[in-house]
This record gives structure tokens, C-alpha cells and sequence, in this order.
């Protein structure tokens, strides 16, 4: 057999140079296990490789291997668990620039405010400028404008109110200038429009001079994302996500989680079953890992465990028991260890040493950003959606992918300042979203959703704590015990329940 393994090897230099391409050492170790070799170079030279490298060749075997389990019947009596998984390495980067873990710098200061909302004018302004049949002026020209003439103007929304004769004000400026733009009440689409404007967002206007310093709007534009396809990868792997798991409160779903950890390691499911579970590759954890201490009034009343150290050894507990060959990531949540404002940095390595010790496990900020398999992805826990529900009237917390894509149409994650959330004038802006996603991931609303917005896929994960009474009062059904898993191949989406569907609890 070694005699063989040793003449394969020779073959299939001879075969590489014969078709005039390159191979490295590692490739051939690959492939001289294979007697399928020569298709297998076919293939990747028909892909127009020169260099067959062993992540190539990787790749092409398991994209076979995935086709053949597709392909194959299921074996009843085989009851062993072979993640197809565990054979890849994965690809998956953190963008640490795009956070603001160890790297803030705020000091908190007036300066620091108004620095803040400068640069975040100077984003989105340069996102705007690039719309085409759009000449945006700077807002002290105005007053040299005759009336009646057409103008394009960018600015920031300093205030907005109703006027006593029934049309909607707002006070707009730049970075020199102010003005007044009047939306009028006849105007029924822009008067649609207008609920969703809020005050700090940053958005461009077709308008008509009226007065020395009044414009009429006639045309609204956000800075918003391009039109563009879903990005899809050629292998079946597939990201599993979750979220709100609330650890020490008294109201954890224990059982249905322990069905999940069951389930995602193989154990007492069905060989189709395995075959799915099999390809999860990544599990993103989108916040609020724990319950936390003191994050609302008699929250002592309601904690099964009253440490926050002891909450968070409960969760390694949990993630230590998903299987090492699946890349994690986690970012914060406002019960987390972390400062409540946005933009909130990683949970620190003092409150989860062994999970900080394991390669395949990462953390991020909220926002955080990384790429998987190209997909570039962004996470966020969800704070701030909050608020933007709450000013908007179409939008609620049981569609929370809506808001998303509010916050997507206006390029920027941050609702108006000063209302619940609170906000960290840093001096890098990770608030907007200067990158165009191709996914995210948000949690916060203990409700399931889905949502695809001109190519960016959004996934709302539920949650791990059962109905609180704040949510009773609110009227807010959660959805807990539902683990969504996105196919990058094909960009669908299936729903795994761990607990009945018909217990809103």
C-alpha cells in the first residue's frame, strides 16, 4: 500500500506538468489518498487555478463529500455522529478597527460630544454626496438663493415639531450653517416619510427656497446601502445563532438549553438529523450571556444565582460543552459585565478565562464586525433599537428585523441622543455603518425574526429566558428555545425548536 501511495505521488506531479500547472507538497498529500486525483486537478483547473494549494484542494474534497451526503440514504442503524464540519478548518476573522474594544478614549467632555456628532455629520454626509443627480450646497449659500430656485441640501436634524398650521418642521444644519425645512401637511407621501426622521439623523433633501432662511422639501433621501445580490459561498456549511441566554436569572430555560447542547453535539437525533447539525461550522452569540447584578430595581428577587462571577462559571459551563471544532463568537448585551452605552466593548477575560483560552472561540464588541467564509457580518446586541421602535409608530418589537432595517436605510445604529439609550462619544464613530453588511445578527428583543434588505441578511435569535412580567405588561410574546441556522450556500433558513411552539413562555 506505501509502494502505491509513493507511485500516486509521482503521478500526479507527472499529471500536474503535464497540464502546465503548479501543485504544492501539502496538495499532494492530500490527493495522493485519492484514486478520484486526476478529476479532482481537472476540476480545479477548470476553475482557471495555476498554483493547486492544499486549502483548493481541501475545499474540493469537501464540497464532494457534502454532495455525496445529499445524495446518500439515510443508514437507520449507523448511530455514530461525523461532523463534516470537524474536517474544516473555517475561515473567520475579527475586524477589531470596526470596534471599540481596547480602544476607547472618551473623556466624556463637551468637546467630546461635539467632536462626536461632527465626524458623524462628515460620514454620512460623504455617503449622500455620492447619490447621483444630487448637488448638495453648504447651508449658509442659501441666504444668496433666490426664492423659488431648487436646491439639494445635507444636514443633521437638530429638531423636529408639528407647526400650528398642521406641517412638520425641521430645524437642519451642517457644519456652518442653519436652516428652517418645512414639510407640508398636503404632502401625504412625505408626510409618511417624515415619521421615520428623527432627531440627530443625518439626511439629504431636494427642496425649494421659500425665505431667506426656509426651504420647502420635496424629496427625502437616506444615506442607506446599495442594491445588491445576496453573497453566497460555494459550500453547504452553515452558521447557527442564539442569543439572550440571561444566566442566574430564575426564569433560564435549563431543559429545552440542554436539548440544544444535545442536539448540537449529535446526541439522541435522527441520522438526517446529523447530516444538518453536522455542516454547523459557527454559532454566533448575539449578547446578554448573563442576568446579571443591579441592572433593574428587586432584580435580586428574580436571580437564581446572585454572583456575577458564579453566572458567568454557569455559562462557560454551557458553551464549553459545544463541540471545539464549531467557531463561536460573542459579543456583550446590556446585563453583560460591560458599560451599558453604546458602543460597548467584549466582555473582559477576567469574567471568562477558560472560554477566552480556547481558539475557537472569539469575542467582540457590540457593534462588532468579522468575516466568515467572505460573508462580512455584523453583530449587534440590540440596545438601541429600542428607542427607534418606540419614535417610529410602524415598527414593534415582535418585527425586529423592521427596525433593522431602519437602522440600514439610515446608516447609523445610534437613535436620537439623550432618550433611554445611553451613547459614549468615542473618537472613532462605530456607530455608523460605514461597511455594507452582507449579514447581521442582533438579539435583545427575545424574539425570533427574519429579514433580507437589498442583499443584507438579517437574523433576530431569540432567547434562553422564559416570559418575564415586564414583558407580560408590554404585551411582548417572546420566542425561546429557537435556533436559527443559515445555509451560506443557499441562503435559507431553518428553525430548530427546543421547546413546543405553542408555549409562549
Amino acid at each position: 500500500m506505501q509502494v502505491q501511495v509513493k507511485e500516486r505521488k509521482k503521478e500526479i506531479l507527472k499529471y500536474v506538468n503535464e497540464k502546465k500547472a503548479f501543485i504544492d507538497e501539502k496538495a499532494i498529500g492530500l490527493l495522493k489518498e485519492r484514486t478520484d486525483f486526476k478529476e479532482m486537478v481537472d476540476n480545479l483547473l477548470s476553475e482557471n487555478v495555476v498554483f493547486i494549494t492544499n486549502e483548493l484542494v481541501e475545499k474540493k474534497i469537501l464540497v464532494s463529500r457534502l454532495g455525496k451526503e445529499d445524495q446518500a440514504e439515510v443508514v437507520v442503524n449507523n448511530t455514530v455522529f461525523k461532523p463534516i464540519a470537524k474536517e474544516y478548518g473555517g475561515k473567520i476573522r475579527t475586524i477589531p478597527k470596526r470596534e471599540v474594544t481596547g480602544q476607547s478614549k472618551s473623556e466624556g467632555k463637551a468637546k467630546d460630544f461635539l467632536d462626536y456628532f461632527r465626524r458623524k455629520f462628515e460620514l454620512l454626509s460623504r455617503i449622500l454626496k455620492r447619490r447621483q443627480n444630487f448637488t448638495p450646497r453648504p447651508i449658509k449659500t442659501l441666504r444668496s438663493t433666490p426664492k423659488g430656485k431648487p436646491v439639494d441640501v445635507i444636514g443633521m436634524v437638530y429638531k423636529k415639531w408639528v407647526t400650528k398650521n398642521g406641517h412638520i418642521g425641521l430645524q437642519f444644519e451642517d457644519l456652518d450653517g442653519h436652516c428652517i425645512a418645512l414639510i407640508m401637511k398636503n404632502d401625504k407621501h412625505l408626510i409618511d416619510q417624515a415619521e421615520r426622521v428623527m432627531v440627530d439623523g443625518v439626511i439629504a433633501i431636494k427642496a425649494v427656497k421659500w425665505n431667506e432662511n426656509m426651504l420647502i422639501v420635496k424629496e427625502i433621501f437616506w444615506p442607506d446601502i446599495g442594491i445588491r445580490q445576496p453573497k453566497r459561498i460555494d459550500t453547504e456549511f452553515a452558521i447557527a445563532s442564539t442569543s439572550d441566554f440571561h444566566m442566574g436569572s430564575k426564569l433560564f430555560l435549563e431543559k429545552p438549553c440542554n436539548s440544544f447542547i444535545n442536539w448540537i453535539n449529535g446526541r439522541g437525533v435522527s441520522e438526517k438529523e446529523k447530516q444538518k447539525v453536522g455542516k454547523i461550522k459557527y454559532l454566533i452569540i448575539t449578547g446578554d450571556n448573563v442576568d446579571g447584578i443591579g441592572i433593574y430595581p428587586n432584580q435580586l428577587n428574580e436571580l437564581a444565582i446572585k454572583d456575577i462571577h458564579k453566572q458567568y462559571e454557569a455559562f462557560t459551563n454551557i458553551i464549553t460543552q459545544i463541540p471545539e471544532y464549531i467557531e463561536i463568537v460573542i459579543c456583550p448585551g446590556q446585563h453583560d459585565a460591560v458599560r451599558w452605552a453604546d458602543p460597548q466593548p467584549a466582555v473582559p477575560k477576567e469574567f471568562m478565562p477558560e472560554l477566552y483560552s480556547r481558539e475557537n472561540i472569539h469575542f467582540v464588541g457590540s457593534p462588532g464586525w468579522l468575516e466568515i467564509e467572505g460573508l462580512k457580518i455584523m453583530m449587534y446586541h440590540g440596545g438601541a433599537l429600542h428607542d427607534l421602535i418606540g419614535s417610529v409608530g410602524f415598527l414593534s418589537s415582535e418585527h425586529p428585523e423592521e427596525a433593522m432595517i431602519e437602522v440600514l436605510k439610515k446608516r447609523d445604529i445610534m437613535s436620537t441622543y439623550g432618550m433611554k439609550q445611553p451613547y459614549v462619544p468615542e473618537r472613532e464613530d462605530y456607530m455608523v455603518i460605514q461597511d455594507e453588511p452582507d449579514m447581521i445578527y442582533i438579539g435583545d428583543m427575545h424574539h425570533n425574526a427574519y429579514g433580507n434588505y437589498r442583499g443584507t441578511t438579517i437574523i433576530n435569535s431569540g432567547t434562553w429566558q422564559a416570559r418575564t412580567d415586564y414583558q407580560v405588561k408590554l404585551g411582548h410574546v417572546p420566542t425561546p428555545g429557537i435556533v436559527p441556522i443559515y445555509n451560506m450556500k443557499t441562503g435559507k433558513i431553518n428553525e430548530n425548536y427546543f421547546i413546543p411552539k405553542e408555549v409562549p413562555k
